[in-house]
């Protein structure tokens, strides 16, 4: 099975879509100011996350970095509402994207990158088709167009890892005072760890990373509804 980051148009490439939203998630960490690291913030989405039933404004109305006593408040307060494989990071966000959309969506849309959104049609074609890991998650978006098609976002798990001797010097350790977990920038040549691809799944996120990473299947899949404003770049896997 071959694997592909996808990845929006440059800001200068033409495209056929003129689909835009202005949207965040209903509930969302702020940075945190760590004493060791200083002021940090991931951007993990999980939009299946409910945190309705906590009681605390602030997740709905995040107000500049946090301080390390104040994140990990929260974090006990979020931790049950969780997925115990998930993991919870600054900057963590949940629940559905809400917000305006305006003109036309393409069947994929990535822009910003680690946002992976289809159109109904192509959630409906994938699931249709049988691929597995698509957690799709309806987009809630005034438009002012009362024909446009449903967005989902979809929640992409971070299961996958670039292999060590991609990363390399790319690397910084993991903060034992935070929890900050051991980041890197992407480098410019970037391939899978093998043992770590998920079995069967056709949608996947990476440790340490925000590309999304889909299968060769759904892209197969989703070109036959059209073309879509998005590159996939193949990534390797050893």
């Amino acid at each position: 099975m071959r694997y592909f980051t996808v990845e929006s148009f440059d800001f200068d490439e033409p495209g056929q879509w003129s689909g835009q939203y202005r949207a965040s998630h209903r509930w969302r960490l702020s940075g945190v100011d760590c004493p060791r690291e200083g002021i940090w913030s991931g951007k993990s989405a999980f939009p299946t996350v409910d945190l309705s039933a906590v009681a605390e404004p602030v997740l709905a109305n995040p107000k500049g970095p946090m301080s390390l006593e104040e994140y990990k408040r929260l974090v006990t307060l979020v931790r049950p509402f969780v997925p115990p494989e998930l993991p919870i990071r600054a900057g963590g966000s949940f629940g559905p994207m809400v917000g305006f959309a305006q003109g036309r969506f393409g069947p994929v849309t990535c822009d910003p990158p680690w946002q992976l959104v289809l159109r109904e049609d192509a959630v409906e074609l994938l699931k249709a088709e049988g691929l597995q890991g698509i957690i799709a998650v309806r987009m809630e978006l005034r438009s002012r167009r009362s024909t446009m098609p449903a967005l989902y976002e979809l929640e992409a798990r971070p299961l996958a890892q670039l292999h060590p001797d991609c990363i390399g010097e790319f690397k910084t350790p993991a903060c034992d005072i935070c929890g900050r977990p051991e980041s890197f920038r992407l480098p410019p040549k970037r391939w899978l760890l093998r043992s770590s691809i998920p079995e069967g799944l056709d949608v996947f996120g990476l440790v340490g990373a925000s590309p999304r990473v889909v299968s060769e299947r759904f892209v197969e899949t989703v070109q036959r509804l059209g073309p879509s404003d998005v590159h996939y770049r193949e990534l390797p896997a050893e």
